[in-house]
C-alpha cells in the first residue's frame, strides 16, 4: 500500500533567496521538471497505516510495559488485566494521532519531516549533508511488504536524524535511491544505474566485493564478542552450584549444632560433583548454541557490493538491514584480531563512517574474513591504498611502560591478599588465604601480556593514509585517510617524559573514531603530528577508482 499524501496541503515552499548558502540550487534535468526520484516525494506524505503499530521499537514497547507491569503486580489479576489493556488503548490513541500529524517529503535538495501532536517539530536535511542511508526489514515487515528507514548525519551522535518507520518497500527503496541521485547530481557525477540505464534499489546491481559464508558467521559467533554473556551464564552457573552445595553446607551447620561438640566432626554425604560438572557442561553448550543463533540471524547472509562509488552493505536472515555507504564518506577501517582469531587465521573488520547514531553505532562490522584478504577489502574500502601501511615499531622503552600498565593492577591484587592478614583474620577470610598462591600467578601472566602488547605497538603513515596497531589479547589496527583527520592530541604523562615517549591522538569524523597511537618516539610522535597537521591544513585528496589515475607507488 502506497504512503498516503495529505489531502489539501500544498507542497513545501521554496527556500527563500539567500536563505541556503551551503548548497548550490540543483539544476534540472534535461527537459525540465524536478530532480530524478524527487517528484514522487515533492509533497507531504504520511508514513504507512500499520506503522500505529509496527513503528515502535521493541525495546520501547518493553519498556513502555515494565511500569504497568510492576505497578499492579500486588493488585488482583482482574484490575492488572484492565490496566494493561487501559494503556494498550492510551498508546494506540496517540500512536494514531502521531501517524496522522507526521509527515515526510523530499524534494531534491532536501529532506523535511513535520511531527508531533500538541507541540509540533519541523526538521530539515539538506541532501549534501547525508552520511548515510539505511533500510531496515523486520520480519513481520518483510511479510507485509514494509521497511523502516534511517537517514543519518555526521552529527547524528545520539539519536538518527530522521528514522521513518515503515514504509512500503518500494517507496523506502526510491526514497534512499532519490537521496543518492540527487547527491551524485550535487557532486557533478552521472546517477547511479542498472544495467538498463534506471537508477533504482535492484540488489543485483553493482560488482560483488564481499560475501561472508554461513560458516564464517558461526566462527566469528564462537570466537567473538557475543560469548561475552558468558559471565552472566557463569553467574547463572555458579548459582547452580550454590543450589548443589548449599544443602550440603547447610546440613553441615545443623550438624554441628546438634551434636554441640566443637571437636567432634560430623559424617555428613557431599554434593554430587558429577552433576554439578554435567550442568556446567550444558550451560556452557547452550552458551554457544545462543551466540550462534544470534550471529547468524544478525549476520546472515552477509554481503557487501559496490555500486558506483557506494557500498551496499546487507545483512541478516529474519530481520534484514541494508546500508549505503559512499567512499568518500569512510572515516576509519580497524582491522581486529582476537587471540582465538589469530590462530585460525582470520579477522574482523569494522568501517566507520561520518554518519551514524547510537542506534545504527555509525559502523559496520565484517564479522569474518581470512587475514590474507584484509589488504584486498582495504583497498576496496579506501581507494589507491593497497591495505595496511607499512608500520614501524616502538622504542624498546614503550616496554617499560606496557609492563607498568600491566603489572600495577596485579601488584594491588596481590599486596591486599598478603600485605592484610589483619584484615583477613578479623573478616575470617579463609577463601582468600586459599586463594594467595594462585593469585601470584597474576604476575608473569600479566608480564607475559606485557610483552606481547609491546611487541605489537606500531605506527605508520603515509601520504594518503595514518595507521595504528596496539592490543594483547585483541590486536587492533586503526587506518584512516590523512584527510580525515579533524584534531590531533599529542599527551605526555610523568612517566613518559622520564622514558622519552609520547602517546598521539588522531581524532576522526565520527562517534568515537580514534587513532590511538600509543607510547611512540617522542621524535616520531612530533613528526608524526606535523605531518598530519599539514595535511589537513593542505589535504591530498583519496581520488576513488576510476575517478583519476592511482598514486605512484613511491607516494601510497
Amino acid at each position: 500500500m502506497p504512503s498516503d499524501p495529505v489531502p489539501g496541503r500544498p507542497p513545501p515552499p521554496p527556500p527563500p533567496p539567500g536563505g541556503r548558502t551551503t548548497t548550490p540550487k540543483l539544476p534540472p534535468p534535461q527537459g525540465g521538471g524536478a530532480p530524478p526520484g524527487a517528484s514522487d516525494f515533492s509533497q507531504p506524505r504520511r508514513l504507512h497505516p500499520a506503522s500505529v503499530v509496527l513503528g515502535v521499537p521493541i525495546g520501547q514497547a518493553i519498556q513502555a510495559l515494565v511500569f504497568p507491569v510492576i505497578a499492579t503486580l500486588a493488585a488482583p489479576p482482574l484490575f492488572t488485566i484492565v490496566a494493561l489493556v487501559g494503556f494498550a488503548l492510551i498508546g494506540l490513541l496517540a500512536r494514531t494521532l502521531d501517524w496522522r500529524m507526521r509527515t515526510f517529503s523530499f524534494d531534491g535538495e532536501v529532506l523535511r519531516v513535520d511531527h508531533g501532536i500538541l507541540s509540533r517539530n519541523h526538521r530539515s536535511l539538506d541532501v549534501s549533508r547525508i552520511q548515510q542511508v539505511e533500510i531496515q526489514r523486520g520480519p513481520l515487515q518483510r511479510v507485509l511488504g514494509l521497511a523502516a528507514i534511517r537517514v543519518e548525519t555526521a552529527g547524528s551522535a545520539s539519536e538518527p536524524e530522521v528514522d521513518l518507520r515503515v514504509l512500503p518497500e518500494a517507496d523506502a527503496v526510491a526514497l534512499r535511491t532519490a537521496v543518492r541521485v540527487s547527491q551524485d547530481r550535487l557532486a557533478g557525477r552521472g546517477p547511479a544505474a542498472t544495467a538498463d540505464g534506471a537508477p533504482d534499489g535492484s540488489d543485483d546491481r553493482g560488482v560483488e566485493v564481499l560475501r561472508v559464508p554461513l560458516g564464517h558467521v558461526i566462527v566469528a559467533a564462537l570466537t567473538g564478542a557475543r560469548l561475552l554473556v558468558l559471565p552472566a551464564v557463569i553467574g547463572g552457573a555458579l548459582q547452580f552450584v550454590g543450589n548443589q552445595v548449599g544443602p550440603y553446607v547447610d546440613r553441615f551447620a545443623d550438624r554441628l549444632i546438634e551434636l554441640g561438640l566443637a571437636g567432634e566432626v560430623p559424617t555428613v554425604g557431599g554434593p554430587d560433583w558429577r552433576l554439578i560438572a554435567l550442568g556446567a557442561v550444558l550451560v556452557l553448550a547452550l552458551t554457544m548454541a545462543a551466540a550462534v543463533a544470534v550471529g547468524v540471524v544478525r549476520d546472515g547472509n552477509f554481503r557487501i557490493r559496490q555500486v558506483d562509488e557506494d557500498l551496499h552493505i546487507s545483512r541478516g536472515l529474519l530481520a534484514t538491514r541494508e546500508s549505503v555507504v559512499p567512499l568518500r564518506r569512510v572515516q576509519l577501517v580497524e582491522v581486529r584480531r582476537n587471540w582465538a582469531r589469530r590462530a585460525l587465521g582470520y579477522a574482523s573488520v569494522r568501517i566507520r563512517s561520518a554518519g551514524g547514531s547510537a542506534g545504527g553505532e555509525g559502523q559496520v562490522t565484517v564479522p569474518l574474513l581470512p587475514s590474507a584478504g584484509v589488504d584486498d577489502l582495504i583497498s576496496r574500502l579506501l581507494p589507491n591504498v593497497d591495505g595496511v601501511p607499512e608500520l614501524h615499531p616502538h622504542p624498546r622503552a614503550a616496554l617499560r611502560r606496557a609492563l607498568f600498565r600491566w603489572l600495577r593492577p596485579a601488584v594491588f591484587v596481590v599486596a591486599a591478599a598478603y600485605l592484610l592478614p589483619a584484615l583477613i583474620d578479623v573478616l575470617d577470610l579463609e577463601v582468600v588465604r586459599t586463594a594467595q598462591p594462585f593469585l601470584l600467578l597474576l604476575l608473569p601472566v600479566n608480564a607475559g601480556l606485557a610483552v606481547v602488547e609491546y611487541r605489537h605497538l606500531a605506527h605508520g603513515a603515509t601520504q594518503l593514509v595514518v595507521a595504528a596497531r596496539s592490543g594483547a589479547l585483541s590486536i587492533s589496527t586503526a587506518i584512516a585517510p590523512v584527510v580525515k583527520v579533524q584534531a590531533l592530541t599529542s599527551r605526555r604523562s610523568l612517566f613518559q617524559r622520564r622514558l622519552d615517549l609520547t602517546t598521539l591522538h588522531a581524532h576522526v569524523a565520527g562517534p568515537g573514531a580514534v587513532i590511538t597511537v600509543l607510547d611512540a618516539g617522542r621524535a616520531d610522535a612530533a613528526e608524526l603530528h606535523e605531518r598530519l597537521t599539514g595535511h589537513a591544513a593542505s589535504p591530498i585528496p583519496v581520488v576513488p577508482h576510476g575517478d583519476g589515475a592511482r598514486l605512484p607507488a613511491g607516494q601510497r
